[in-house]
């Protein structure tokens, strides 16, 4: 059980990765997409956390 919480963890970190480049990525294209994005890696990181 130990090794499937650990799978979760590093999912979840890599969403926060992702979620903070597309929102950078995106910025000149959506008026809120860093927001959206910072918005987004936050609660994967709470997730993460948990």
């Amino acid at each position: 059980m130990k090794n499937f919480e650990k799978n979760y963890t590093v999912f979840f970190l890599l969403l926060f990765i992702v979620a903070i480049f597309s929102g950078m990525a995106l910025k000149n294209h959506f008026d809120y997409s860093m927001i959206i994005g910072a918005g987004l890696a936050t609660v994967s990181l709470l997730a993460a956390g948990f």
